[in-house]
């Protein structure tokens, strides 16, 4: 289990600065969310931690190792399920560990108790066109997991669900953490999700994007829905959204 460092990462494109000096650590093992106003790099700095895009500025470390290129240890989980509809849920699964060269014969069991672990147990064949949608990113969670990732990368993967299951969804990736224990660095643009997940969530700012402020989440683990109900609860979504506004107010607007 390895941690990820983020060191005075910049970066800009064409059209200006996208990220600006962003610094900060999660711990291995810990759960990182972070949020903030559309255009403030979000997506940009979880692909750049994976090594897909590369900082103008700055480094990234997972553990020890500084990111050169696509991180071994990292697995991205995307908003798009992006299953390959002639695939069977097993063998969706199974995908990443095909285009990282693992064997396969030897690691079948384990995939198989991964597809229990996330709610996919005898759905094995089923095709992406029998699945709900919290079914399919179930399948995407799974094929993440399946490469034994220290770290998961995760930009707004319930985004696309409906309220109920994005809810479920909450509930069920507390349960495999739990279990697997990875580093998780989370985008969401749900304030009630980003706080129900986390350890810490991260408010970055924009234009260029920067962390606007660090804030610790106090519940005790594990966590219920019903948590959301609570006064606590809702003071803690109160103050991020009162970070977020004051930077969207000074930055002219979204």
């Amino acid at each position: 289990m390895k941690g990820v460092s983020v060191r005075g990462i910049s970066k800009s494109f064409g059209n200006g600065a996208v990220l600006q000096n962003v610094s900060f650590n999660a711990e291995a093992g810990e759960f990182v969310t972070i949020v903030g106003p559309s255009g403030c790099g979000k997506t940009t700095l979880l692909r750049i931690i994976d090594g897909l895009e590369e900082g103008d500025f700055g480094e990234v470390r997972i553990g020890d190792r500084k990111v050169g290129g696509p991180a071994r240890e990292c697995a991205f989980v995307f908003q798009a399920d992006s299953l390959m509809p002639w695939r069977t849920v097993f063998d969706n699964a199974k995908l990443g560990m095909e285009l990282r060269k693992q064997d396969l014969a030897s690691n079948k069991d384990r995939l198989q108790e991964l597809l229990q672990l996330v709610g996919l147990g005898g759905y094995e064949k089923y095709y992406p066109r029998q699945l709900s949608g919290g079914l399919r990113q179930r399948v995407n969670l799974a094929r993440a997991l399946a490469v034994d990732p220290d770290v998961l990368l995760m930009d707004e993967p319930f985004a696309a669900l409906d309220a109920q299951t994005r809810e479920i969804m909450q509930k069920e990736l507390l349960r495999i953490w739990a279990t697997q224990q990875k580093t998780v660095v989370f985008i969401t643009h749900q304030l009630d999700e980003a706080v129900y997940l986390a350890d810490r969530v991260l408010v970055m700012g924009r234009k260029p994007g920067v962390i606007a402020d660090d804030i610790s989440v106090p519940f005790d683990r594990p966590r219920e829905l019903s948590l959301k109900r609570t006064k606590e609860f809702g003071q803690l979504v109160e103050r991020i959204w009162g970070t977020i506004e004051t930077v969207i107010r000074e930055t002219g607007g979204i």
